[in-house]
């Protein structure tokens, strides 16, 4: 076998293998804000040189949400229409549901499929892959920033009611960190599994994954990053 041919089936090989990986782990490559618990932004895949628009699709109302892939290729996204919407490959609309408010948060989907959101009613959803509701957790206020997923499946989430949201895959709660102002930036896991997370109270926060803080750091203003 030459060279050439050796490393094109590496090659495949090592695609077809994370492909399965993905498909395995119910949830696509792009499956939480910005791709990852770090939020790196990084695909691992290598997209098109030039864009071509392929189609548009009407979800309702404005969405300030970004999109989250599933393994088989459903779109999912917030909508001010109350809505987190699942969108086929081919544009048609797979279901709708529901909440009580705007859903400004970018969903995350776990190992099993499952899609965690945010929405203003002041809860976080727990949604499984055929739109029907798993389970609801209520935070003190609204709900915009979008959740990580730790390794062990720990739901982390911000609320305008100054606390980050340590929640089990059940829906329980396993710990609430408070801090002085409102949360609506998206929490980022380190690769030891410490949460980083901003605060309008002018704090960029190290959380332990007990919820107990590591080190705070003092900005000049406030410190906003939504979805």
């Amino acid at each position: 076998m030459s060279r050439f041919v050796a490393a094109h089936l590496l090659a495949f090989m090592l695609l077809f293998a994370s492909i399965a990986s993905f498909a395995a782990s119910g949830r696509g490559d792009w499956w939480m804000f910005q791709h990852d618990p770090q939020h790196t932004g990084r695909s691992s895949f290598t997209g098109p040189e030039n864009a071509v628009k392929k189609w548009v699709t009407k979800i309702g109302w404005c969405s300030r949400s970004s999109l989250a892939f599933g393994a088989d290729g459903t779109m999912y996204i917030g909508s001010y229409d109350g809505h987190l919407y699942a969108i086929n490959p081919n544009s048609a609309q797979k279901w709708a549901f529901a909440t009580g408010g705007y859903v400004e948060s970018t969903p995350a989907l776990g190992a099993d499929g499952t899609i965690y959101v945010g929405s203003d009613d002041m809860h976080l959803y727990a949604v499984n892959p055929n739109g029907t509701q798993k389970w609801v957790f209520a935070t003190g206020n609204s709900v915009e920033s979008s959740p990580a997923l730790g390794a062990d499946g720990t739901i982390y989430v911000g609320s305008e009611d100054h606390n980050l949201y340590a929640v089990n895959p059940n829906g329980t709660q396993k710990w609430a960190f408070a801090t002085a102002g409102s949360i609506y930036s998206s929490p980022a896991i380190g690769a030891d599994g410490t949460i980083y997370v901003g605060s309008n109270d002018k704090h960029l926060y190290a959380i332990n994954p007990n919820g107990t803080v590591k080190w705070a750091f003092i900005t000049g203003d406030k410190r906003v990053s939504r979805a």
